[in-house]
């Protein structure tokens, strides 16, 4: 089982550094903080929110790094999660976006019916100015996360509300996301035989869950995602992956919206 982190001392350093707010006193080179290459299951990611994660529960259970998730994915985890622009195709559809400002919902479809959190992936090939930001703000259900389905649960608008910077992309290069699978894209038509198209990765805790379908809930119980990115040029990515404290998968992220063959939903933004 292997241990991957990167702490949010060094995030901070390095988003100070990126954003001029640190004054060097005499000139000197500062080395740029290298990423961290994350393997596809098994591992142990941080998330870029001040707060941290949502639910630290894992780096007990499983023997990690404090305020982390567990990247766990042992079983399927493609079928049920997606990502959708309309609450009345919760199934999804894969969405090429020009614009900078957007908006996304996370749907589950699965037996299960419920994800405890749900946790963002942005990933971008771009060159990175150093006022490059992107605010995500989230809405959606929250509950207390135990080993029953939640019966009480109350929705939240902006959950979420922050700004993430240049300096909170802490993994990668790579070409992959975490998955099931060995080496599965990022987004849909992603050329896997290109291995230097490679991406640096944050991850992102939208702090609201999903109700699987329930026309009675706002939003069919999707979560909301609203997205502005600001000052960058390139393409990027988003995707979903869900986190619970209990399921026929165990405790952990184990479910991604897929972008390959049938079924596939994502959301990517182009930008020039």
């Amino acid at each position: 089982m292997k241990a991957v982190e990167i702490t949010r001392s060094a995030r901070r350093a390095s988003r100070l550094i990126a954003t001029g707010l640190v004054v060097m006193m005499v000139l000197c080179v500062i080395p740029v903080s290298a990423l961290t290459v994350l393997p596809h299951w098994h591992s142990f990611a941080s998330v870029a929110n001040d707060a941290g994660v949502k639910y630290n529960l894992d780096s007990t259970e499983y023997g990690g790094p404090n305020n982390t998730y567990y990247m766990k994915f042992d079983g399927g985890g493609l079928n049920a999660l997606h990502i959708t622009t309309d609450t009345g195709v919760p199934n999804g559809q894969v969405t090429n976006s020009t614009l900078a400002t957007g908006t996304f919902y996370v749907s589950d479809t699965g037996g299960r019916g419920y994800d405890d959190d749900i946790i963002l992936m942005f990933a971008t090939n771009a060159t990175l100015s150093s006022d490059f930001s992107i605010e995500i703000n989230a809405s959606g259900y929250q509950w207390e996360a135990t080993t029953e389905e939640p019966t009480s649960h109350a929705y939240q608008a902006g959950a979420l509300q922050e700004t993430f910077w240049q300096g909170d992309f802490v993994y990668g290069p790579q070409i992959y996301k975490p998955c099931n699978v060995s080496n599965y894209p990022i987004f849909y038509g992603q050329n896997m035989a290109d291995t230097e198209n490679t991406f640096q990765i944050m991850f992102i805790d939208l702090n609201v869950g999903v109700l699987g379908l329930n026309s009675t809930l706002e939003g069919n119980g999707m979560a909301q995602v609203d997205y502005k990115i600001g000052n960058f040029t390139g393409f990027g990515a988003f995707d979903a992956n869900a986190w619970c404290l209990h399921s026929n998968q165990g405790q952990g992220i184990s479910w991604t919206n897929r972008v390959e063959g049938t079924g596939s939903s994502g959301y990517t933004v182009s930008i020039s």
